[in-house]
């Protein structure tokens, strides 16, 4: 699900202003956003390669010194360990980011979770425990689920401008945006976009996030002759999701033919291959090979081919 997940990473980052004024209203009302957090260097328990998807730090109007971060976590579906992740990221960002002369302040951190798909799920999570005079820990976190959100109501508010343009490409995850009418109302108000980029970038995000919501038929026919061909981004995301729908179908077969989830070592070579032919080989060894050590061995030894050949 990685490639809806940078998609809606991509739209939030690319303009803020559009998601916080629609999404978290008050937020953007009293706050000004400083620039991205950049948490690459941060290593969450658990997870040596894992980033918050997007921390924005904001500064109070009223004044420098009150400061907060805003951990923006980005969900294709559902997840039930969303809640006890976020609340890992919170306090990690608190005790390691710090702001102010001699970094000495620390920020208030609040998470926001984004569903892109399925219903609302619990924002809350309570580990107290009364007989113990409340003791425990709590976590609540804000969160925006696009299925609750109602196409032609955000269309109508985007064409009186109370939201911005760059709304649009999150239309196909809203409720009733196949319709029809959504439909000639989104293809109306997205060519009233002056920039050609954004535009060409319209029409890419909702091709993906309509991937997401079954409803990509309909909006590929919308959008034929859509100028799409200025958005390399989204074209690397597409790339990527095909890799990850070829690893995945990999696995299913290991575990089918042999019965076996994919070992450790095997699975940290397979997420770090970079190439569809490689994959390729790896899905013909797993329907080939007569069991897993075989397959073992065919897939080093068409590595070594493949060196060889360079």
């Amino acid at each position: 699900m990685g490639v809806y997940d940078q998609a809606g990473r991509h739209a939030i980052k690319r303009r803020p202003s559009a998601f916080f004024t629609w999404q978290a209203p008050a937020l953007w009302a009293a706050y000004r956003l400083d620039p991205w957090q950049d948490t690459r260097t941060l290593p969450f328990p658990g997870e040596p390669d894992r980033v918050c998807d997007a921390v924005a730090e904001f500064e109070h109007l009223t004044g420098p010194r009150n400061r907060c971060l805003v951990d923006v976590e980005v969900q294709a579906e559902p997840d039930a360990d969303m809640l006890e992740r976020l609340g890992e990221y919170a306090f990690r960002l608190r005790r390691e980011l710090r702001y102010g002369p001699g970094a000495a302040n620390k920020y208030a951190v609040f998470g926001l979770v984004l569903n892109l798909t399925g219903s609302e799920q619990p924002n809350r999570l309570d580990m107290s425990l009364p007989e113990w005079s409340g003791a425990g820990h709590g976590l609540q976190v804000a969160q925006l689920t696009m299925s609750t959100e109602d196409a032609a109501q955000t269309l109508a508010r985007i064409a009186v401008t109370e939201l911005e343009s760059w709304v649009l490409p999150w239309l196909p995850l809203l409720r009733g945006a196949a319709e029809a009418v959504n439909l000639t109302e989104w293809q109306r108000l997205a060519s009233q976009e002056p920039d050609s980029q954004s535009r060409s970038d319209f029409g890419a995000l909702a091709v993906v996030f309509a991937e997401l919501a079954g409803t990509a038929a309909v909006w590929r026919k919308v959008l034929k002759g859509w100028n799409m061909k200025e958005s390399p981004q989204v074209l690397e995301w597409q790339a990527e999701a095909r890799m990850e729908t070829r690893a995945e179908d990999v696995r299913r077969a290991i575990r089918l033919r042999f019965g076996t989830p994919v070992p450790e070592d095997l699975e940290n070579q397979l997420v770090a291959i970079k190439k569809e032919a490689e994959l390729d080989h790896w899905f013909d060894a797993s329907l080939t090979a007569p069991s897993l050590d075989a397959f073992r061995a065919a897939v080093q030894n068409g590595k070594r081919k493949r060196k060889r050949s360079k």
